[in-house]
C-alpha cells in the first residue's frame, strides 16, 4: 500500500475510534497508536501538550515509543519551533537543525504539526521521529495537518 492509501486508511480508523469521544487524553492516545502501527518508519510518535499553567512550555502527553522528553519551552527544538511559529517542521536531518533536544539519539528526521483546539488556540503539537534520514515530506504534512485539524473536534475535556 502507498503512504497516500496507508494516510487515508488510518485516518478513518482514528477518527472513527475518536468520534464521540469528549477525552483529548483519549483521542491522543488513539491517534499516537494507530499511526504508530500503521507506519514502519514511525520510531516515536506522540503529541507535547501545552502546559496550562506554564502557556510557554510543551508537556509530554500520549505517545508510543522510547522516553521522551518530559518538557520543552516554546522555540526551543523541532517541537518547540512548531510551537512557537505556529507551522508544521519537516526536518530531514535533526542532527542539523539548530538547537535540536535529542531525547533519544536514535532519531535522525522529525515532523511535528500543530494542533488547535475548538476555540482555535494551540493545544498540542503531533510529533513523529525516525531512526532513517529524510523520512518526512509533504506527503506527511498534508495528511498528519488535516488529521490534527479534526483531532480534536468534540473534545470537551483535556
Amino acid at each position: 500500500m502507498d503512504k497516500n492509501a496507508t494516510y487515508k486508511e488510518v485516518s478513518q480508523q482514528i477518527l472513527s475510534v475518536i468520534e464521540g469521544e469528549p477525552s483529548a487524553t483519549a483521542r491522543y492516545s488513539s491517534a499516537a497508536c494507530l499511526l504508530s502501527q500503521a507506519f514502519d518508519y514511525f520510531f516515536w510518535t506522540g503529541f507535547y501538550v501545552v502546559d496550562p499553567v506554564k502557556q510557554d512550555e510543551l508537556v509530554v502527553g500520549a505517545y508510543q515509543g522510547t522516553l521522551g522528553c518530559l518538557r520543552i519551552p516554546f522555540g526551543r527544538g523541532v517541537c518547540g519551533t512548531a510551537a512557537a511559529t505556529l507551522e508544521t517542521q519537516i526536518v530531514e536531518d535533526v542532527h542539523a537543525f539548530p538547537g535540536h533536544i535529542a531525547c533519544d539519539s536514535r532519531s535522525n528526521s522529525e515532523i511535528v504539526v500543530p494542533v488547535y483546539d475548538a476555540t482555535g488556540s494551540l493545544a498540542a503539537v503531533l510529533d513523529v521521529d525516525s531512526t532513517e534520514y529524510g523520512s518526512f515530506d509533504e506527503i506527511d504534512a498534508k495528511w498528519l495537518e488535516e488529521l490534527c485539524s479534526k483531532l480534536l473536534i468534540g473534545a470537551t475535556q483535556h
